[in-house]
């Protein structure tokens, strides 16, 4: 009898804790992300959800500037992946982030809608152009890195009264393709998902800042866990093989 009983206390017990498992609650983590890496984390969360049942990834995106000033003002995300180390050192040094890690790179160019015949020469290009799209240099990486070689060709002065800003880079890609712009500047990552526009110029790396991706978790966040196994996520394989097929370059 006491043997049954046993037994039987034992396989409760075991019960209780299958059930309990096969219950875990979702977690929902909310993740920040730059524009430009959009299509990536399209592909990456139904693979990472699949290999983590109980975890939920939630996204938004926006210019790196915006996502900084968003965490400065206490908005509820529980980690940020921006395409800028200076918005990223600037959340650091408010030590409102955790350490940074570098999961990608990128190239910026200059689009025209596919109709467009290019000069060959963007100097030329750009004296021509009636509307030139840039990311606001005040919120968009890819603005700023454009204005880099703008300011380095001397071209700032004759260009910047043409200027129509974005509030991002994918907004820059979507006044070229509409034709509401000559001439654009975004990422080669950018210029590959779109059938509407051209890639008319390659942008010598070495008039702009190196573009690099870098992850980081809120400190405050009460997923600073599961948010910190995404990051590393990111950094291996599987979500390099994705960040690879969109066109990012590995981490120099």
């Amino acid at each position: 009898m006491k043997k049954w009983m046993a037994s039987s206390l034992v396989f409760v017990v075991l019960l209780a804790i299958l059930v309990g498992c096969g219950t875990q609650e979702t977690q929902t983590i909310h993740i920040s992300v730059a524009a430009s890496l959009k299509d990536v984390m399209d592909d990456v969360k139904p693979l990472y959800e699949k290999s983590h049942n109980h975890v939920k990834l939630e996204f938004d995106f926006a210019g790196s500037g915006q996502i900084r000033e968003r965490v400065v003002n206490g908005a509820p995300i529980d980690g940020v992946v921006l395409a800028s180390v200076t918005d990223m050192d600037t959340l650091m040094d408010k030590k409102l982030v955790g350490n940074k890690q570098q999961i990608a790179s990128n190239t910026l160019v200059a689009v025209m809608p596919n109709k467009s015949i290019p000069t060959n020469n963007i100097k030329e290009e750009l004296a021509k152009a009636h509307v030139i799209a840039i990311g606001d240099p005040n919120s968009v990486p890819a603005g700023k890195y454009a204005v880099e070689f703008l300011m380095k060709e001397q071209l700032m002065d004759s260009v910047k009264s043409r200027f129509v800003k974005a509030s991002d880079v994918r907004q820059v890609l979507a006044y070229v393709e509409s034709g509401n712009a000559d001439i654009g500047f975004v990422y080669k990552t950018d210029a590959m998902i779109s059938k509407k526009v051209q890639t008319a110029y390659k942008i010598d790396s070495a008039l702009y800042n190196p573009i690099g991706y870098y992850s980081a978790v809120i400190k405050d966040s009460d997923m600073a866990d599961e948010t910190s196994q995404f990051m590393e996520y990111m950094k291996g394989n599987q979500a390099q093989r994705i960040l690879k097929k969109y066109g990012f370059g590995e981490v120099k």
